[in-house]
């Protein structure tokens, strides 16, 4: 049985391997420009619409409360009538707001649910890369080739430009 020594890849630079780590223990052990690839992710906000809606049904109801429910309020029968209108008016349009805030987080879902097998990809190219320590390179062991910065920026970025081209692309239609 070969021992886990005699398994690790040359470096290129210095043709040796005590000190050749994987990408994830070089991350671990603190060299930032070895991080894995970002997770793709999208942030959609519903709190704003929320909130604006929640603050509309709560000064509602408060209203109904104070004026409405001291039955000797004195307020015509009409005004009381518009009041509850208007406050089942923004419940209802609450409700609304809340499923189509909802909707908005499901699509954001569906979307970055598409750019995981770029991410699976990018992972995996991440994880069959080397490091060096002594020589503080990154390198392909498959290729025995050195891995630029650049490079490991694009591999490191490449799920997330995807979502900011897709979103540019929309904008623009």
């Amino acid at each position: 049985m070969a021992s886990a020594e005699s398994q690790k890849p040359t470096c290129p630079v210095c043709n040796q391997t005590d000190q050749v780590k994987t990408m994830q223990a070089a991350y671990n052990s603190g060299v930032a420009r070895c991080a894995p690839p970002d997770m793709p992710t999208r942030n959609v906000s519903m709190m704003k619409p929320i909130v604006i809606c929640g603050v509309l049904v709560g000064i509602c109801i408060f209203l109904i409360i104070t004026l409405i429910g001291g039955m000797e309020s004195g307020l015509n029968q009409f005004v009381q009538l518009g009041l509850v209108v208007v406050t089942l008016c923004f419940i209802v349009g609450s409700l609304v707001t809340s499923y189509l805030a909802f909707q908005r987080i499901v699509r954001g879902d569906d979307e970055t649910t598409v750019l995981f097998p770029a991410w699976d990809k990018a992972t995996a190219q991440w994880k069959s890369l080397s490091y060096c320590s002594r020589d503080d390179i990154v390198f392909d062991p498959k290729t025995n080739s050195k891995v630029s910065d650049q490079q490991l920026a694009e591999l490191r970025a490449s799920a997330t430009h995807q979502i900011k081209s897709e979103l540019q692309a929309a904008v623009q239609h």
